[in-house]
């Protein structure tokens, strides 16, 4: 699970110099017409798991991001239903969970390792070759590379597409968004909740990606709020949860402003200024 936008997680790599303070793996890639040069670290993802972050040299970083206006111009080409709300302009979190509103029950479902699990063939046709071979590390869009997030976005984006052309051809009335790695279905209807998680399954699983089955969840109004991304939602609105009062709080008293900032603003579930201008 991957949230972008939230205060509560780190996104931003640590720089390369400062990885030598953490236990770390180097190497090097090719990039455009040099080499350049990786570190590789853990950090804890949660008490029993580990995401590996990469960093890269400062020349091989401002090169990867000159790419970005590229990636960012194709991905608002395919994305024609705007479906996908992460890594995306004009788009956040709190969008994405507004867009739920109203609806009685929603199906989450995780795509594991999503990064990792995009290959050369996901993008082929897509992406020039050479932006391809230059954003891989290790044969994949590594997590700490500035263009990693929006190439594993291009590499669903088919596979999005497919999911919501299959739900309408089945008659299925729901609302379909996704954030990073997790997809998030509204309907009103419970009998929809299985045939839809059949569908996304099967097209996921066709597309090369799988599911984190643990993180395969139901909820419904009926029991309270639904939590979407860490946004509180109901019938009338989208709110911020017990949780994100708390570490607020916590925050406040330890004197951690800039933790502290991030909750405030985070907690207000702003949608983009460009929808309320």
């Amino acid at each position: 699970m991957l949230y972008p936008s939230s205060p509560n997680v780190q996104t931003s790599p640590l720089s390369f110099t400062s990885a030598k303070t953490l236990a770390y793996t180097a190497g090097t890639f090719k990039i455009g017409n040099h080499s350049g040069e990786f570190r590789k670290f853990k950090l804890p993802k949660n008490k029993h798991e580990f995401r590996t972050i990469y960093c890269v040299d400062n020349k091989s970083k401002k090169y990867l991001k000159s790419y970005i206006p590229y990636l960012e111009a194709i991905a608002e080409k395919l994305d024609k239903h705007h479906i996908t709300h992460a890594f995306m302009r004009n788009r956040n979190c709190a969008l994405n969970a507004f867009k739920h509103v109203g609806h009685k029950h929603t199906l989450t479902i995780d795509i594991k390792d999503f990064f990792d699990s995009v290959s050369y063939a996901h993008l082929k046709g897509i992406l020039k070759n050479n932006i391809i071979e230059d954003c891989f590390i290790d044969g994949a869009p590594r997590q700490g590379l500035s263009t990693s997030p929006l190439i594993a976005n291009i590499a669903l984006m088919d596979c999005d597409n497919r999911i919501l052309s299959t739900l309408a051809r089945f008659n299925i009335d729901c609302v379909y968004t996704r954030y990073a790695d997790d997809l998030t279905f509204s309907f009103n209807e419970i009998k929809h909740a299985p045939k839809i998680k059949h569908i996304s399954q099967q097209i996921i699983e066709s597309c090369g990606f799988s599911l984190n089955k643990k993180k395969t969840r139901l909820q419904s109004l009926s029991n309270g709020r639904i939590i979407i991304n860490g946004i509180g939602v109901d019938e009338h609105g989208i709110y911020p949860t017990r949780k994100t009062k708390k570490k607020l709080r916590a925050a406040i008293h330890q004197c951690n402003i800039r933790s502290a900032r991030g909750l405030a603003e985070w907690s207000k579930c702003k949608l983009p200024h460009n929808m309320v201008s």
